[in-house]
């Protein structure tokens, strides 16, 4: 009894893609860039507004924990479209060192008040809520704008909305 190995070739030509396929694909990835390329401009754009408003946030707090902590006021001067510095505000670290943040991207539209102080206790012996209203411009249809409140009590709170 012989055993014979049995060879078979792969019948059909050569392997790969042919170019109606390949144009299949190219045209579907031209079709995603139109339309998908506004909507992720649109995305870094909100994104880029709402990380200055959380930035802004995060060192409101900031200032506020050091003050409490450190037994000292801490000021958080804001500096909104109509000041000779526009869309800054600027603060002083714990470690003595004065800070100037510009917001690239994003605006300080207005303000309830020129700086926010903190006291000892956390508290910034203001009668009402002081506001902060930090916004962006999207597209032609869409602004975002993130309202920043700080209550008497030292108390930090960030809405969002869209105009």
């Amino acid at each position: 009894m012989s055993m014979k190995r049995s060879t078979s070739r792969w019948s059909g030509g050569e392997r790969g893609y042919s170019l109606p396929e390949l144009l299949i694909v190219i045209a579907l990835i031209g079709l995603f860039v139109i339309f998908g390329g506004p909507s992720i401009n649109e995305a870094y754009k909100a994104y880029k507004i709402r990380s200055a408003a959380n930035e802004l946030v995060t060192d409101l707090r900031a200032q506020r924990y050091n003050a409490v902590s450190n037994r000292a006021q801490r000021s958080v001067t804001l500096n909104n479209q109509s000041a000779a510095s526009p869309n800054q505000y600027s603060y002083t670290t714990y470690k003595g060192v004065a800070m100037t943040v510009r917001l690239e991207n994003a605006n300080i539209e207005t303000t309830s008040a020129a700086s926010i102080t903190f006291n000892t206790n956390g508290s910034t012996g203001a009668v009402g809520n002081q506001t902060i209203v930090v916004s962006g411009n999207i597209n032609d249809t869409r602004n975002d704008r993130y309202t920043i409140t700080v209550t008497p009590t030292g108390t930090i709170s960030s809405a969002y909305s869209t105009f």
